[in-house]
């Protein structure tokens, strides 16, 4: 399997190959000699406020020594030294802007220099509560339209996140966000901050603890994980770049995509618990194929044991990017985006439409903005430092810094052109932050129901807007319940009275067996099934198992699912793909059935709407989640 970290830029689609990195040991030989001197410890150490935020800075250093950077360590207890320390790795001589809020809280710091043989011991310790100043702007806030929306450029104004007012109580303060991905720059100037402390992220290749992208890899998607960091949680009111959605949320990250092995896979999900709060992921199978490419066991089994066990027993809240395949892909071909513990996030453009790639299906839950492509309008947010690895390379046209537009100026460790649900994703794990500081004893399955229930309509006149049972109003196999509402979603959360235990409901395996008649758009062949004494009122997603072995060309057959109440699932569409395996006990998901009751007759429908290719729809069956 590929896997592809899901972002697109002008369609086209970075795929990562997996692989297994080695290395190898070494050992024997004489005894090393005695390595020189560490660098001397910097002297003069002091803080002060500036720009809204705590700026260190130190009056002395030994350059014979070959000092090549500094680290600061703080903490808001005295004592703090390079062990028990929050770290901002790599920092300028002589000062550092530590992106920590002049509040009137009291932070204490060392500096150390670091050199080719090591780093030095601490410095003399230093306590400061700098005198208030005037929160720094930042700088590229005005165009995170996705944050505040001010209908510029062709986009419709409130079509947002709601967000902003939130903030004045809630910035995600004591939430844990991991980041999966290719990688994630901890010491970049709008991150460094808000990264957790020193050995907590890690790297899948070499087993070290900075997940920092290949600063080799030229390649744009390079930058990826860094971006996506920057939109759930960069630091705001510090002067530099933008804002994340939970701008004092803690991040780890993992760079699982550098060597995706089924086993790191499996890791990824559940490192770091019970202390990660949200486990965001915005990769897949690799888009526009249409094919059914499904998740492996040992994931599976991880997502369970993070529902399980994570955040003590309240269960991982697993966001996830739902595609870029559109139109070839629908989401419920994804093994990863269909299972019930995550939550499949869609994308739309800055006037409340379906992004042109996001993939519709009916496991989708919300969905976010991303917007379209670069020079049209996307998502703002940070880069890799320095304009030479990232999205932001010299000469991309139409970014920060591109001299023949109108960001001339602006400043290559950021980037004006993330988009696809990769970039949707993260919005909504910032908003999960948001919702677990107003109450962090929210279960797994409540965040995804208050979710639900306060999205708001996007794209008003699409036609794709049904009914659901109170309180979830409207679903749409585009959108799921609706573009993420932060204002809303954490209102309800902050109230939120966690449901009781989930109840699940397993129907016996109907075979049916039957011709699907070829080419035949009217009638197709249609199996029921009887769902009684269930005891579940309240669905909150329903699995579909669905076998036509024997049918060459899954991408012949349209599937839906209708309940009891008539409602539609639309599961699979017609559609091309370039590898049609057919379906051998495939897994649907379905969050269109929320609120519903599962006992009644259910029925499941196939057409075959292409002509050549014919096969039977063999058995299925169902299993409800609720309550």
């Amino acid at each position: 399997m590929k896997y592809s970290i899901r972002f697109t830029c002008a369609n086209l689609l970075i795929a990562l190959a997996l692989s297994a990195c080695g290395w190898d040991g070494g050992g024997g030989g004489s005894a090393a000699a005695p390595p020189p001197l560490l660098p001397a410890v910097p002297t003069g150490v002091s803080a002060t406020g500036r720009d809204g935020n705590n700026l260190i800075s130190w009056t002395s250093f030994s350059p014979a020594s070959g000092v090549t950077a500094y680290n600061v360590y703080w903490s808001t207890t005295a004592g703090v030294n390079e062990t028990n320390g929050t770290k901002i790795p790599f920092v300028k001589n002589p000062w550092a802007h530590t992106g920590l809020p002049n509040d009137g809280t009291a932070y204490y710091y060392v500096v150390t220099a670091v050199n080719i043989n090591g780093e030095s011991v601490v410095s003399a310790q230093v306590s400061a509560t700098p005198a208030a100043a005037a929160a720094a702007v930042d700088p590229l806030y005005a165009d995170q339209w996705h944050l505040d929306n001010t209908g510029i450029l062709g986009g419709i104004a409130g079509e947002d996140i709601n967000v902003d007012t939130v903030w004045a109580t809630y910035k995600g303060t004591g939430i844990r966000i991991a980041v999966v991905d290719n990688g994630l720059e901890i010491g970049h100037e709008d991150l460094a901050s808000n990264i957790a402390a020193t050995g907590l992220s890690y790297n899948y290749l070499n087993g070290g603890s900075d997940p920092t992208e290949d600063p080799l890899d030229i390649t744009p998607g390079n930058g990826h994980g860094t971006a996506v960091a920057g939109i759930a949680a960069s630091r705001d009111f510090n002067g530099l770049g933008g804002r994340g959605v939970a701008p004092l949320a803690n991040m780890v990250g993992y760079n699982f995509l550098q060597n995706g092995t089924v086993s790191n896979e499996a890791d990824a999900a559940t490192r770091g618990s019970p202390n990660v709060h949200v486990n965001t992921n915005s990769w897949g199978p690799t888009d526009g194929n249409g094919t059914l490419d499904a998740s492996s066991t040992a994931w599976r089994s991880a997502i369970t044991t993070g529902l399980t066990n994570g955040r003590g027993g309240l269960g991982t809240i697993y966001t996830w990017a739902a595609g870029n395949g559109a139109p070839v892909d629908n989401s419920n071909y994804d093994g990863y985006a269909n299972n019930r513990g995550v939550i499949a996030v869609a994308a739309v453009h800055h006037d409340g439409s379906k992004s042109s790639y996001s993939e519709q299906g009916a496991n989708l839950w919300v969905s976010a903005p991303a917007g379209e492509f670069c020079n049209t309008r996307t998502i703002t947010t940070t880069d890799r430092t320095g304009g030479t690895v990232g999205f932001n390379l010299t000469g991309t046209l139409g970014d920060y810094g591109d001299p023949a537009s109108a960001y001339a100026a602006g400043n290559r460790n950021y980037t004006r052109c993330m988009n696809g649900t990769s970039a949707a994703t993260p919005v909504v794990a910032g908003v999960v932050a948001l919702m677990l500081e107003a109450n962090p004893l929210l279960g797994w399955r409540d965040v995804r129901l208050i979710l639900a229930q306060s999205a708001r309509r996007n794209d008003t006149l699409d036609a794709g807007w049904v009914t659901a049972p109170a309180p979830y109003a409207e679903f749409n196999h585009k959108y799921g319940f609706g573009v993420i509402d932060a204002q809303a979603a954490v209102t309800l959360a902050s109230t939120w009275v966690n449901i009781g235990p989930e109840l699940t409901f397993t129907t016996p395996l109907s075979s049916p067996t039957v011709a699907i008649p070829d080419n035949d758009a009217v009638t197709g062949v249609s199996n029921p099934i009887a769902v009684a004494d269930s005891g579940i009122t309240s669905i909150e997603f329903v699995e579909i198992t669905f076998s036509a072995l024997d049918h060459p060309r899954s991408g012949d057959l349209e599937i839906t699912l209708t309940s009891p109440t008539g409602a539609v699932s639309r599961l699979a569409e017609t559609h091309a793909c370039s590898s049609c395996t057919p379906h051998n006990g495939w897994i649907f998901g379905s969050a269109r059935h929320l609120g519903e009751g599962a006992d009644g007759n259910w029925t499941v429908t196939v057409k075959d709407l292409v002509t050549d290719d014919t096969g039977t729809f063999q058995s299925w069956r169902l299993k409800f989640y609720g309550r």
